[in-house]
């Protein structure tokens, strides 16, 4: 796949998940939780590795879709030099696979592959803002205390080393955090000579976010 469709197909996928209507904050009830959904953790962790995730990363979000492939976006820092940097990744093909081959059938992972990835610098003040915020929204009661039970899709959240998983979230913070993660994308994809606009919206993103839940708009 080249690069401007990969480009496409994970904005797509981004994007689909801030699409519900907007609800307020008082009335989202939590949809993620600490933790893998059941069932789920290995595959996630297996698709997180295969998309570039590592231990040591300070946030990330996850997409197990219902159909289609697996994608992941991250925000690191290099222990060796402190630069920041934003991983964008999407699997070459689906790697959840239902064999139904063999007697009563199985899932394989389809681990045998190479992702598409795109990347890019992250300034260390703005890469902290992020960690901050997503940090906060991810210690809200809209995450529940373990991951509910999920059925097709599932998102997946980390800061900090922690991880939250569950439904698409259709309101409060952790839908702005989709959307952060969106852009997140946007600038992995992007020229040299785009860095500053990205970086932009990823701070007006945030200012927006304070504003509706922090700030005079909050309520």
């Amino acid at each position: 796949m080249r690069a401007g469709a990969l480009t496409r197909r994970l904005l797509v996928a981004a994007l689909a998940l801030t699409s519900a209507p907007v609800l307020a904050a008082s009335q989202c009830g939590p949809v993620v939780g600490e933790g893998w959904p059941p069932a789920v953790g290995n595959y996630g962790q297996a698709a997180s590795q295969l998309l570039g995730g590592q231990g040591g990363d300070d946030l990330s979000l996850l997409v197990l879709p219902a159909r289609g492939v697996e994608t992941q976006v991250l925000l690191r820092r290099d222990a060796g030099n402190g630069q920041w940097s934003v991983l964008a990744g999407q699997a070459e093909k689906r790697i959840y696979n239902w064999d139904s081959s063999a007697g009563r059938g199985g899932v394989n992972l389809r681990l045998d592959q190479t992702p598409e990835f795109a990347q890019a610098p992250m300034p260390d003040a703005l890469a902290q803002r992020l960690v901050q915020v997503w940090a906060s929204a991810l210690a809200t009661p809209e995450v529940a205390q373990r991951a509910p039970v999920t059925e097709g899709e599932v998102v997946s959240f980390t800061v900090n080393g922690e991880r939250y998983s569950g439904l698409r979230p259709g309101c409060g913070q952790l839908e702005a955090l989709l959307e952060q993660a969106t852009l997140l994308v946007e600038l992995a994809h992007s020229k040299d000579k785009k860095y500053g606009k990205r970086y932009e919206d990823i701070e007006r993103a945030l200012d927006k976010m304070h504003d509706r839940f922090y700030g005079e708009d909050a309520g």
